[in-house]
């Protein structure tokens, strides 16, 4: 009996030797450009990315698609794409010519000059005018500012009209810009008929200063037009008194009064 559990105990041994030894079989590659079936509920069939590839190339070669290194020719402007960049803004803007400036002008300060016209000597105060003559006064510089851009431009920029291509004749231009002073010193008159006292003492400077504004803006539009003032005073001879009892020597000198 004792014999045989001893031969129990070494056949059992043997065998598990036996299994430990034995090699664990691999699974076989699988061909995934064969797979035919179902991957997550949706029908495969026949080498899915050799298929997929090969209709892509089938739809792109009959396109006659441009090189990339043409298509950077053409933005930098190799070819007549290059005009795109002008389409975007991407070059110099042309200066505002002198007729766009002094429409602006004139679009700005009509509404300010009308409540300096329409002033009484009940609203005339320093804190209903300063504000108006401030609006005005920025306007001004403003268009100051623009025209300065045109020095030293064509004589076709200067004159350009603000629509059309025709550009505006000498007489065109002193209609344009005596329109705009008549009205700004008409507005300035009315004031100062009508402010007294302290107001008066108050809002006299206000109105010098402005004169000056006005005197730095005619000096640059004369330069750039060559025979205004010949045709600008007589329109602005209504007026003129009132640029005498402003004191406003610099504009004056510049209308040589």
């Amino acid at each position: 009996m004792h014999s045989f559990n001893t031969l129990s105990v070494l056949f059992t041994a043997a065998l598990s030797a036996v299994s430990y030894a034995a090699p664990v079989p691999q699974a076989a590659p699988v061909d995934l450009s064969a797979v035919n079936g179902i991957v997550n509920g949706v029908p495969v069939a026949g080498p899915v990315v050799g298929g997929v590839l090969s209709e892509a190339a089938g739809l792109t070669s009959g396109l006659n698609l441009p090189r990339q290194s043409d298509v950077v020719d053409g933005i930098l402007g190799e070819t007549p794409a290059g005009d795109i960049l002008g389409g975007l803004g991407l070059r110099a803007a042309a200066p505002q010519s002198v007729a766009v400036v002094f429409t602006t002008v004139q679009t700005e300060i009509t509404p300010l000059c009308e409540q300096l016209t329409y002033i009484t000597a009940q609203n005339a105060t320093i804190a209903t005018i300063t504000p108006i003559i401030a609006q005005i006064k920025t306007s001004l510089t403003t268009a100051t500012t623009s025209l300065q851009a045109l020095v030293g431009q064509e004589l076709s920029v200067i004159l350009a009209p603000v629509e059309g291509t025709v550009a505006l004749t000498v007489a065109a231009v002193a209609q344009l810009v005596g329109g705009v002073l008549v009205l700004l010193l008409t507005a300035v008159g009315a004031v100062l008929k009508v402010v007294v006292g302290d107001v008066q003492a108050g809002v006299l400077p206000l109105l010098t200063d402005l004169g000056c504004t006005v005197a730095a803006l005619l000096k640059i539009v004369l330069g750039l037009v060559s025979g205004l003032l010949a045709l600008l005073l007589p329109i602005l001879a209504p007026v003129l008194s009132i640029v005498a009892s402003l004191g406003a020597t610099g504009l004056l000198s510049i209308l040589s009064l």
